[in-house]
């Protein structure tokens, strides 16, 4: 029985995937095992993955169900003690399993474990924020700094799995964490092991403000399912997903309507003012743009 599983969900990634398993076949501690699950790619994604011969990649296929159901076939799939998601564009460095071994049996095998991770723009890196131990629960309630990148005991993954509804494209990692959160510590390292992998293809840098807006409305109404969830928490979903989609408006040179969505934001959480998003709505309303 492998300690980790890493759970890799993949759509039509041919020409990044392979690097992904690099990644996670050069790590330092080896008693893993990788599940991709090929959520009906229509690419040459299964011969990328099935060139290899290490043991340890165990590879799926599954008609088209979107990221969540794919994580939740992977969880159901994996052997390990611990699941990690890691999906098929981005990077885990060759400690990054060791550390988070070292990390897990200190802390005596918690639910949850994050290690940082940091942004990848083709040759250049940027830094996230570190995490704040005090501060991190209200952090997390406001916006998911994890992204998608955290250890969840197995047995604690198949109790909160991901939502299946395909429509949920912004955001069903957030509420897989903010389920956790409201019920288990939020242990983590600030010590970079991995890496997300900007690029135009991403699910953020194709969503458009009506995605993202319906992606509110689904990831609020499963929220409000779960009576552990304190009002205060969908306010600031609320918030933040509204100001975002009004970003990706002001990015799609619709003025009025970027405006109109940064003030219902604000109106929900007036913090947001101050947040970069803001600057960044306003420069694009003053300098560009249709009305």
């Amino acid at each position: 029985m492998p300690f980790f599983s890493v759970i890799t969900p993949t759509y039509n990634r041919a020409e990044l995937i392979g690097k992904t398993i690099d990644s996670v076949l050069k790590q330092e501690f080896e008693d893993f095992e990788l599940i991709v699950i090929d959520d009906g790619s229509t690419d040459n994604t299964k011969s990328i993955v099935e060139a290899y011969s290490d043991p340890r990649i165990i590879y799926y296929y599954q008609q088209n169900g979107e990221r969540g159901k794919a994580r939740n076939t992977g969880v159901r799939k994996a052997k390990g003690d611990y699941v990690f998601f890691l999906d098929s564009d981005d990077l885990i460095y060759p400690n990054h399993l060791k550390n988070a071994f070292a990390q897990l049996t200190e802390l005596e095998l918690p639910a949850f474990f994050h290690s940082r991770y940091e942004l990848v723009f083709g040759t250049d890196k940027k830094q996230v924020k570190t995490l704040n131990k005090t501060t991190l629960k209200q952090t997390i309630r406001k916006q998911n700094q994890f992204a998608c990148q955290f250890f969840l005991k197995r047995v604690v993954a198949l109790d909160f799995p991901f939502s299946e509804n395909r429509n949920l494209k912004i955001g069903e990692d957030w509420e897989v964490i903010l389920k956790i959160a409201e019920r288990f510590p939020l242990h983590f390292s600030n010590t970079v092991t991995a890496a997300i992998v900007q690029h135009g293809k991403r699910s953020m840098e194709i969503s458009t403000a009506a995605t993202i807006l319906k992606s509110r409305d689904i990831l609020l109404a499963n929220l409000q399912k779960d009576t552990k969830i304190p009002t205060v928490v969908l306010g600031n979903v609320f918030a933040e997903l509204t100001t975002l989609a009004g970003l990706s408006a002001v990015i799609d040179n619709h003025k009025k309507q970027a405006l109109a969505l940064w003030w219902k934001g604000i109106l929900k959480r007036p913090s947001h003012i101050f947040k970069r998003r803001t600057l960044a709505i306003f420069k694009k309303i003053i300098f560009n743009g249709k009305t």
